[in-house]
């Protein structure tokens, strides 16, 4: 009976452990990264530095974003620009380093690009 009950009291420990671990390595990554070189001029950023959205402005070209913290490995990352200057969607070729994420892709000026990170 005891070794039941034993059983049975641990699963709900376990599960609100990992729980926790989960929480707090997700907010580890929760900063919103900064705008960096060739996003253009006015534009705007959504997010963390897990995923997001970039409002280019004008002027843009190669958009760097710079992470809010330094990681142990280069985040594995897409981005898509959704606007496409009124085109389809089209995928963003990225480059990632542990301290930022850089993403080129045909565009226009106030195209909205958004992006995905996986910390690892």
């Amino acid at each position: 009976m005891h070794d039941r009950v034993c059983r049975r009291t641990r699963r709900p420990i376990v599960v609100m452990a990992a729980a926790a671990v989960f929480m707090l390595s997700a907010s580890a990554f929760a900063g919103t990264p900064r705008l960096g070189v060739g996003c253009g001029t006015g534009a705007s950023i959504v997010g963390s530095d897990t995923g997001g959205k970039v409002t280019l402005g004008s002027g843009s070209g190669v958009c760097t974003l710079i992470f809010s913290g330094t990681y142990t490995n280069a985040p594995a990352c897409t981005a898509m620009n959704e606007t496409n200057g009124g085109a389809q969607a089209v995928a963003a070729g990225v480059k990632t380093t542990t301290t930022q994420l850089t993403v080129a892709v045909p565009w226009a000026d106030g195209d909205t690009i958004a992006y995905l990170c996986t910390m690892y």
